[in-house]
């Protein structure tokens, strides 16, 4: 593995040996998740997700809602039910117990897919906004913060930018979406 590794420092060393000769490299980074959090894209994102989990958790206390009832009911009749009703109402909890639970867990796994989805969309956007900025600007290089920079100087940060760049673009797709219909 480290034999690897330096193969391929050596490999990336000599690519960007030819690069650096041939023009002065220039350097940029971009925080994508503070872009994600920070544009307007993403923030509509958290809207809509906030307004379906509170969609999801009126769905789940009315389920919860409903097995008490249940079990209430099955707590204070079940000295008056004969053995057979006794057991058909247990069962019928435990049923609607396992109905809550999965519906309970795939809500949770909807949710989780429904965020991972818009942020994926929207990190694709970002990074096709770094790639526009980065020809525009002339930069060599646009390295992730997240990945691994230990150090960059301000100057260099291009986060700020990449968002009033995005938030120019979903503005702009916003104002053509409304005309389109």
């Amino acid at each position: 593995m480290k034999k690897l590794q330096i193969s391929l420092v050596l490999v990336l060393t000599i690519m960007l040996s030819g690069v650096i000769c041939a023009a002065e490299p220039k350097l940029a980074v971009v925080n994508l998740q503070k872009a994600l959090n920070d544009c307007s894209a993403g923030k509509e994102a958290v809207a809509e997700l906030e307004t379906e989990v509170k969609k999801r958790q009126e769905q789940v206390d009315a389920k919860q809602e409903e097995l008490k009832k249940l079990n209430e009911e099955v707590e204070k009749k079940k000295s008056v039910w004969n053995d057979d009703m006794k057991a058909q109402k247990q069962k019928e909890l435990q049923t609607k117990m396992q109905e809550f639970q999965n519906f309970f867990m795939q809500s949770n796994d909807n949710l989780k897919k429904m965020e991972q989805d818009k942020k994926t969309i929207i990190i694709k956007e970002l990074i096709e906004v770094v790639k526009k900025l980065a020809k525009e600007k002339g930069y060599t290089f646009v390295f992730e913060t997240q990945s691994g920079v230990i150090y960059s100087p301000s100057e260099a940060d291009l986060t700020d930018e990449v968002i009033k760049l995005s938030n120019a673009d979903y503005k702009k797709g916003k104002k053509e979406d409304k005309e389109k219909k």
